[in-house]
């Protein structure tokens, strides 16, 4: 698995470890863990397609702000993905993605957790050799 929860880190929050051999393959993995932790993917079919165009000040309050696009969308849009194709352009301060998931619908979707928010707490992105890591804080 590509992530891992972290326990004992707080007790109304869930946190992760997400690593890729790429920053885009970082954001997807991030993005993959949060979906994990709202609703069982299994029971996301992929039907709808949304787009995310962001800009940021740096690489951590750009993964920041994607991780909240996707709390956004399920609040206001009432949507769960289970599919993302992310690009980061090369100096960390944009990207480009597509999420593909479903409406939400109770009587077929196995949720999880209503994840309220991405934390500051032990937030951060970092190269560690030629891999790329991430820990991530969430409310529920």
């Amino acid at each position: 698995m590509p992530f891992r929860y972290l326990p004992d880190v707080a007790l109304a929050d869930v946190a992760f470890e997400a690593e890729s051999d790429s920053i885009d393959g970082l954001f997807e993995t991030c993005a993959l863990a949060v979906t994990d932790v709202m609703v069982d993917p299994k029971t996301l079919k992929g039907g709808t397609a949304k787009n995310f165009s962001l800009e940021a000040q740096d690489l951590d309050r750009l993964l920041y702000d994607f991780l909240t696009e996707l709390i956004i969308s399920k609040d206001v849009d009432s949507l769960l993905f289970r599919e993302y194709s992310v690009k980061v352009d090369p100096g960390g301060r944009s990207l480009t993605a597509q999420a593909r998931g479903d409406a939400i619908d109770r009587e077929r979707h196995s949720l999880r957790n209503d994840v309220k928010a991405v934390t500051m707490h032990l937030f951060g992105v970092s190269q560690v050799g030629p891999r790329w890591k991430a820990t991530v804080v969430l409310d529920i």
